[in-house]
């Protein structure tokens, strides 16, 4: 089953946030990173289940889950929900763009998305 994939406005901003520490530090690397970053989120149309629950899900009270991106130091954390009775097809919806050594995600930190969506 193919899922419709969204982003909210903060995993946006998180992942251009994330591009510009990195054009910082790599600046010839920060564009291939930003694309890349993009297609891993379009993957999540086909069987995000795979990826696993995170665990801040029982803080959280709902199975969020994540997509790992990146490599060593650079890994980020795609935090998604899955919506099985959408409006129109089942989707994923992206919250956060999480650098992984990051604090663990608490609710404050996607609930203004969550009463938005």
């Amino acid at each position: 089953m193919a899922y419709t994939v969204s982003h909210t406005a903060t995993a946006e901003a998180d992942a251009y946030a994330a591009f510009e520490r990195i054009q910082e530090i790599a600046p010839a690397s920060a564009a291939t990173w930003l694309a890349g970053l993009f297609t891993a989120i379009r993957t999540l149309a086909d069987m995000p289940t795979r990826c696993p629950v995170i665990p801040e899900a029982d803080e959280l009270g709902r199975p969020v889950r994540h997509l790992l991106y990146g490599k060593r130091t650079g890994v980020y954390r795609i935090i998604f929900d899955i919506q099985e009775a959408s409006e129109e097809v089942p989707r994923v919806r992206v919250l956060r763009i999480w650098h992984g050594v990051r604090d663990a995600l608490t609710a404050e930190d996607i609930e203004a998305e969550h009463e938005n969506s």
